[in-house]
């Protein structure tokens, strides 16, 4: 249990926390405490919620609903991952709240029951911090990756400054006796994870691993990495320097013998004549080419850069088939 969080210190932890936040006019006076003439706390856990709604800020932080006034939550979480400050003392958005489900996250077990109205009931509004996530609630309608993973955000940071873990992050629908059924719905993705359902037991999961970590923490990726070529590895490719070796092999068209013949560079006679030195000048020049080409090809074949390899080998066949070096003898 602990006293409420102060305006200033909700603020605070939550952008340390990394989380984007809006401050809702008034936010700092609205509240229910005066008007029910209860107060709000010590508080023992936080409750998420989806909004079952678009656009619901106005609703949620002042407007409230027929027969439930606002603020509906302590905090607002939009699509675009921005939470907004709705209120920072008593909120109406846990309604009764089981006994035994509510006792399980005060005493933070590893296993949350249904809850059962026979056990009693506990005026969550109380005792519980609130989060109304936009979402339709239809089971259908997605959560995009920045929203969920500022969600993540937002029940970590109030854990990490009560001492709390993970497993006093509860779901409106573990301890409501109402029936409610929120949050449910896709997520787009999380940190390298893709699309996956979102459940209480793999959000508090994900709230746990942000508590191992410093607040400053992100979760890898938040979108799907580029891969970085690489020369595939099967047991049919060549590896680097047996391309290097067979590149080394340049196409000759020999008068002396019949056909084209293929002979290693270095053995390749220089050509005499009148023409020996642009000829001679012409062959080192190509040599220079495709020493820097096999060099590309041995980088990719290590896996380390970023050039696209269908590129490079079609310059390497390019440059291949236009080596032509004509072999000929001095007195012809």
């Amino acid at each position: 249990m602990a006293p409420p969080l102060t305006h200033d210190t909700w603020l605070k932890i939550l952008r340390a926390e990394g989380v984007t936040v809006q401050e809702y006019p008034g936010w700092r006076t609205r509240e229910r405490d005066d008007e029910t003439g209860l107060s709000f706390g010590p508080v023992h856990m936080f409750l998420n919620h989806h909004t079952a709604g678009r656009n619901s800020r106005d609703l949620v932080a002042k407007n409230g609903v027929p027969g439930l006034p606002g603020p509906l939550a302590h905090v607002y979480l939009a699509k675009s991952g921005v939470a907004t400050m709705c209120s920072a003392g008593r909120a109406n958005h846990a309604g009764p709240m089981a006994r035994n489900a509510y006792d399980s996250f005060l005493n933070e077990r590893t296993t949350h029951p249904a809850p059962s109205r026979a056990s009693g009931t506990v005026d969550g509004n109380d005792v519980s911090y609130g989060c109304e996530t936009e979402n339709l609630g239809d089971g259908k309608d997605v959560y995009p990756r920045k929203q969920y993973d500022a969600w993540v955000r937002i029940n970590a940071a109030v854990c990490r400054h009560h001492g709390w873990s993970a497993e006093s992050v509860a779901c409106h629908k573990e301890t409501s006796v109402e029936g409610k059924i929120d949050p449910r719905g896709p997520v787009e993705g999380y940190g390298t994870r893709g699309r996956f359902e979102f459940t209480p037991q793999q959000f508090r999961r994900d709230v746990a691993e942000r508590l191992r970590h410093p607040a400053s923490w992100s979760p890898g990726n938040t979108a799907p990495a580029k891969p970085v070529p690489t020369i595939p590895q099967e047991d049919d490719m060549p590896s680097a320097a047996e391309i290097a070796a067979a590149v080394m092999e340049y196409k000759v068209d020999d008068p002396r013998t019949e056909g084209t013949q293929y002979v290693p560079f270095k053995t390749v006679a220089w050509w005499t004549g009148a023409d020996a030195a642009q000829a001679n000048a012409a062959v080192r020049a190509q040599a220079a080419t495709i020493e820097k080409l096999v060099a590309t090809v041995a980088t990719l074949a290590a896996g380390v850069s970023d050039l696209d390899p269908a590129e490079i080998v079609a310059d390497l066949k390019a440059a291949i088939e236009s080596i032509e070096v004509r072999l000929v003898t001095q007195e012809g």
